[in-house]
């Protein structure tokens, strides 16, 4: 009966204390999920802002296909890998064709980033080096050169 009622308080506890936790984390220096980046900061006009928005919307036609590829040639990958004797040239081919969508992924991506550079003023791309500076390199340290700041 103790061991029931112990358990009952230390859910209780829990249940209670969850949210307190989770505020904690966005309290800290470092946040726990990416936050999007701040674009009202470097004062887009309603132009730039649907532009920019066209700009992402063809990257995500491209990019969605090519990684839903990406995922059904890993199941194949992964399925020839499984099997007893798997042939080499079929995990080759396999393995060439995810290389060759990725590599086609972060090209969409590249030209996204040189679209939406294009449509900025100077005075808006130097704004968004200091701002983008500060995200990575204070708020959120750099993980890698490309990642999206969606």
């Amino acid at each position: 009966m103790k061991s029931k009622n112990l358990s009952i308080v230390i859910i209780g506890t829990l249940f209670l204390l969850l949210p307190a936790l989770a505020q904690e984390c966005h309290q800290q220096e470092r946040p726990c999920a990416p936050q999007p980046f701040p674009w009202e900061q470097i004062q887009l006009t309603p132009e730039q802002r649907e532009k920019i928005e066209t700009i992402r919307t063809e990257t995500r036609k491209i990019v969605i296909p090519l990684r839903s590829q990406i995922e059904l040639e890993e199941i194949e990958l992964e399925k020839e890998m499984k099997k007893e004797k798997p042939d080499r040239n079929k995990i080759m081919e396999h393995a060439k064709k995810i290389h060759d969508w990725k590599w086609q992924i972060e090209q969409a991506n590249i030209e996204e980033r040189l679209k939406i550079h294009s449509v900025l003023t100077p005075e808006q791309i130097e704004k968004l080096k200091t701002e983008r500076f500060l995200h990575r390199n204070v708020i959120m340290p750099p993980r890698h050169i490309w990642t999206r700041d969606d």
